[in-house]
């Protein structure tokens, strides 16, 4: 079979460690150039400096190693003709950024190329031949859905223009002050919590809104009585009817049902409609800062971050915290760039009469927040993604109802997904909606399932060649010297971009960024359940985020993570027998083979890691919630916490 080409696997060495040095030196370079989100720093002048002197440090280096002058040759020219043509058409594009998203696909292709003719060239049945380049198409597929989503993930990374605001403070503030319903919905939280939320919504700096407080379903009339009280409490301080409370028992529909009947009790003069969760402390200027926004008929909802307080209390809460922030604070704002912004349940605003006219809120899906983004957008609607905070809410304290806010969030868009796929066909078969918000909320619903196929496919190649070893039919494989530095390369340039984003995102310490990698990781079997979960026809049971503080932990983290550890165990232990079997698979083959399972043990052994940290949260490695509690009503001026 090796006949019918007329290049070798050794031939395109050069070429590999070409573009590989390449993305390396475009991360280094990105990450010089881009200090801030939305901040280039660097003048427009180097921009040849930077394309000819990274193409020529990374040829240069592909030489010194394989000592091959003209095996990249090719590549160079073809790297940039294609990033002249970016240069042209993509005028947004920062220098280090075309760089980035040319380097990618053409990597893709060689890299397929190369281990085909790798598999063609290696003395392995004919049959597994075909198996493994089955298995290079389908990376081919899964590469460019990943890539289409990762141009507008990581537009604040290469980009350094920008299509829509980016910044409140870039925007006109409003001249005038349309009538705002802020909306906070609550179902047995902690009084405290609740009223302190209350507090800061009561120091908005804006004139014209009224405050619903909706408690739904709560038996115990102590969490709620409370609530209604201080309204009448605070509607006295502040001298006019600014707050009103329900409580309504039974309401259907958990907090998409509570929502649904604030529009039915909220004054009907009011243009927008804002959502705050029970335990965010908004900053003053939420209201202020934003409604200018809704000047643009066409803008049907803002959103503004995630974000959380206390998170220093504990290495699990602050590992939870850098967690979160990169996709907050790097990724949505360029996704909102490619018009896929999408809400995402507090700190919002959203068009009173949009939200009328799609029918309110789908109490039928877990992630009842960015469904109605599809529905708005669907309508002729657009939204704006800001990534300045605007308010600061509570960590999930145990590691379990971390793990449950986070099979909410993945399930719920399949549940869309599902439910709105003919939104996203293509014109005339669907609304006029732009290509790129079909494609990114496709590819965002799609995005555990791609998980799972990718799982599925490497897994179920593991199992064909520990069966071939098994009944004697696999020949020892020797891995080409070029496959290491390749892989310490990409290692390199995988820990410099990841480096780059948590620093982003205001995190300056290594060990944050490690922890919040491994909270990400121990996520990972919690993202492929709920995956399989949102694609089932049955309601999901909606489960709320606990604000009360757990009064301790008796729960080993292995039980509290043990599908993770038995999966991590396994996997592990399949990994040190591989590696033992050397001479069965071929020793460096067998070397590779167990860093990749032993990788993959790892990303499901980092869950009891964290059920521990958790633990040791629960239990008493935190600051004394006594003293918070205390110092929270020392009478601050409402609201200077969020300033500060």
């Amino acid at each position: 079979m090796v006949a019918y080409f007329s290049i070798s696997r050794a031939s395109l060495d050069a070429t590999m460690l070409f573009l590989a040095f390449l993305a390396l030196v475009a991360a280094l370079l990105t990450a010089r150039a881009v200090s801030a989100p939305h901040e280039i720093r660097r003048p427009q002048s180097e921009e040849s400096l930077e394309l000819f002197g990274s193409v020529g440090v990374a040829y240069l280096l592909s030489v010194m190693f394989t000592g091959n002058f003209t095996g990249a040759l090719p590549m160079v020219s073809l790297f940039l003709a294609c990033a002249a043509v970016i240069r042209f058409t993509c005028a947004r594009l920062s220098m280090p950024g075309i760089l980035w998203m040319t380097v990618q696909p053409l990597a893709l292709m060689v890299s397929g190329c190369w281990t085909v003719l790798f598999l063609l060239e290696s003395d392995v049945a004919p049959w597994m031949q075909a198996f493994a380049v089955a298995g290079v198409v389908l990376s081919f597929i899964i590469f460019g859905f990943d890539f289409a989503e990762r141009v507008a993930r990581e537009a604040v990374l290469t980009h350094e223009r920008w299509r829509l605001p980016v910044n409140p403070s870039l925007h006109s503030r409003v001249r005038h002050e349309p009538r705002v319903s802020v909306q906070l919905p609550c179902y047995a939280e902690p009084p405290e919590v609740v009223k302190q939320t209350m507090d800061r919504l009561a120091a908005l700096e804006y004139s014209n809104y009224e405050v619903l407080v909706c408690d739904n379903n709560t038996k115990d009339e102590a969490l709620w009585r409370p609530l209604e009280e201080y309204c009448a409490v605070l509607n006295a301080r502040l001298g006019e009817e600014r707050f009103r409370f329900f409580h309504v028992a039974p309401l259907e529909g958990a907090k998409a049902g509570a929502l649904n009947f604030l529009l039915t009790v909220m004054d009907q003069a009011a243009e927008i409609v804002a959502v705050v969760d029970a335990d965010y402390y908004a900053r003053p200027g939420f209201l202020g800062d934003l409604v200018g926004f809704f000047d643009s008929k066409n803008i049907g909802y803002v959103q503004t971050p995630h974000d959380y307080r206390d998170h220093e209390r504990s290495v699990y809460l602050n590992a939870c915290y850098w967690e979160y922030m990169p996709n907050n604070k790097v990724d949505m704002p360029g996704v909102s760039e490619y018009g896929g912004a999408f809400t995402i349940g507090t700190m919002c605003l959203l068009r009173t009469e949009g939200l009328r006219k799609i029918g309110g809120w789908a109490e039928w899906c877990l992630t009842e927040d960015s469904e109605v983004s599809v529905r708005l957008r669907a309508a002729g609607y657009e939204g704006i993604y800001l990534g300045e905070t605007y308010g600061r809410g509570l960590i999930p304290d145990t590691f379990d109802d971390y793990k449950k806010q986070r099979f909410r969030w993945t399930a719920g868009p399949v549940q869309q997904l599902r439910r709105h796929w003919r939104l996203f066909m293509p014109a005339p078969f669907a609304p006029a909606m732009p290509g790129w918000t079909k494609v990114l909320e496709i590819l965002r619903c799609m995005s555990p399932l791609r998980t799972l196929a990718t799982l599925a496919a490497a897994l179920g190649g593991l199992a064909v060649l520990i069966a071939t070893a098994l009944l004697g039919r696999f020949e020892p494989v020797d891995v080409p010297n070029v496959a290491w530095l390749l892989l310490i390369v990409g290692m390199g340039t995988g820990m410099a971009r990841t480096w780059h984003r948590y620093r982003l995102t205001g995190s300056n310490r290594i060990s944050d960024m490690v922890m919040g990698e491994v909270a990400r990781q121990s996520l990972f079997y919690t993202v492929l359940v709920a995956g399989i979960a949102g694609l089932s026809p049955k309601p999901l049971a909606w489960r709320r985020t606990p604000k009360f503080s757990p009064a301790g932990s008796s729960t080993s983290p292995f039980e509290e993570a043990m599908p993770e550890t038995i999966a991590g165990g396994a996997l592990l232990f399949i990994a040190l027998v591989i590696l033992m079997s050397g001479s069965v698979f071929g020793g460096e083959l067998a070397f590779m083979l167990f860093i990749g399972l032993a990788t993959l043990a790892a990303r499901f052994l980092c869950a009891p890691l964290m059920a521990m940290l958790s633990a040791r949260h629960v239990n008493g490695d935190k600051r004394d919630r006594k003293t918070e509690a205390e110092q929270g009503v020392t009478g601050l001026p409402l609201g200077q916490e969020m300033e500060a």
